[in-house]
């Protein structure tokens, strides 16, 4: 009896002193990420900036499927996405993208716009089956095509896109389509800035994932699917999703993992030495060449759309840092806004690009005369359950109004 009663106080002092460590270590958690981020933020919250909205949007399915599980390698686009069973994602098309699938040659029964960027210009696209085609609706319920046929927008986009990904998906495509509009900036801009000593075309990370060899390890491999899993779960369960202490366990895995995979010094060729630019050019002289690069590819997009006798627009999007006035909800999400200037900058010289007749336009002040929330994250646009979209909505309005100036679509009569 007496053993009985020890091991049982043994036990219950244990478990006791097991609790109480937990909750010590929530509160310390709690505590460290309120300081990092400058206010309270609820785990669940600080779960989905880890997945990202677009990564949360594509497998809002739940289960056990995650981002990479969704995700297909392709040889010219780098990846795009499979319907394949059992993490397959509703909707993909012929080419692993979102939305109607793509023709091999132009269609009679329609006039067709080839909308193509990131993650951005997925979401405007619309990535959710039955959700609202906004570019597509506006345009059909307002103006006329050139062939009189009824618009159908296909989406060219998906995330962590950027150029030359569009003008690529433009050159396999452009025989087929009728018009191409791109709005992007957001990813591009990253290069842009100057701030890393990478060629314009480094790809995204989504590469690795397809291609994970690539750049690391099996190890790094290993421990970055894992990390992914642990997210994945984390988010999608009841208790855990609401304990920071998780989603500090998770930013230490996710950092010995990135460090990890920096670890290869002994190899000769990797990514990073493929796309290294020259060691010794300034800040001022990566953000020169690389704002050419961008140039370049709008201007190839360009000119293939002259020779195929395609109609074209470029548009640079919006973004939180500029042309807003941003609620506390959203600035609650956008993050650190100090790229503002060299985003305006790197817009400025996009634009210079009018003066040889490209039809490039910025929507950086879309949303100046809203005061309430349109952004939920650092880039995408807020949506309801229903998929629509109030962001989405302005800017496929403003969009469909610039491109029926330039391509002199008429109105449409109103019955």
């Amino acid at each position: 009896m007496a053993l009985i009663k020890k091991t049982a106080f043994v036990l219950s002092t244990t478990l006791l002193a097991l609790l109480l460590g937990l909750v010590v270590f929530e509160v310390l958690a709690i505590a460290v990420l309120t300081l990092r981020d400058g206010h309270y933020v609820s785990a669940r919250e600080l779960l989905r900036r880890e997945e990202g909205t677009f990564i949360g949007d594509v497998t809002r399915g739940g289960g056990q499927c995650q981002y990479v599980d969704t995700m297909f390698p392709h040889p010219y686009l780098a990846f795009v996405h499979h319907a394949n069973p059992p993490c397959g994602i509703a909707g993909i098309n012929n080419i692993g993208l979102f939305g109607s699938d793509y023709p091999s040659e132009k269609r009679r029964d329609r006039f067709v716009i080839l909308v193509t960027g990131g993650s951005v210009a997925a979401q405007f696209g619309q990535i959710y089956p039955g959700g609202p085609r906004y570019l597509e609706e506006v345009l059909n319920a307002s103006y006329v095509s050139p062939t009189g046929q009824p618009f159908l927008v296909l989406n060219g986009g998906d995330g962590a896109w950027k150029q030359p990904q569009q003008a690529i998906l433009f050159l396999l495509y452009s025989d087929a389509v009728d018009a191409v509009v791109t709005l992007d900036g957001y990813n591009e801009h990253y290069y842009t800035s100057g701030s890393v000593a990478l060629r314009f075309e480094y790809p995204a990370a989504n590469f690795m994932m397809v291609n994970p060899l690539a750049d690391n390890r099996y190890d790094v491999v290993a421990s970055r699917w894992l990390v992914g899993r642990l997210v994945g779960y984390l988010s999608r369960n009841r208790l855990l999703s609401r304990s920071h202490g998780a989603v500090m366990i998770v930013r230490v895995l996710r950092s010995a993992a990135e460090r990890s995979s920096t670890s290869g010094a002994d190899r000769k060729t990797t990514l990073n030495s493929i796309f290294a630019l020259p060691p010794e050019w300034d800040q001022r002289k990566r953000t020169e060449w690389s704002l050419g690069q961008y140039k370049k590819y709008i201007r190839a997009m360009d000119v293939l759309a002259a020779d195929r006798k395609v109609f074209a627009a470029f548009f640079i999007q919006p973004c939180p840092a500029i042309g807003k006035r941003l609620t506390p909800e959203e600035r609650a999400v956008v993050g650190d806004l100090s790229y503002g200037a060299s985003y305006a900058r790197m817009t400025e010289s996009l634009l210079s690009l009018r003066h040889d007749g490209v039809k490039i336009f910025s929507l950086l002040e879309l949303f100046h005369d809203v005061d309430h929330t349109l952004y939920e994250d650092h880039a995408h646009m807020k949506k309801d359950a229903h998929g629509e979209s109030e962001g989405y909505r302005r800017m496929a309005i403003e969009i469909a109004r610039i491109i029926a100036a330039e391509w002199g679509l008429k109105q449409r009569a109103r019955s």
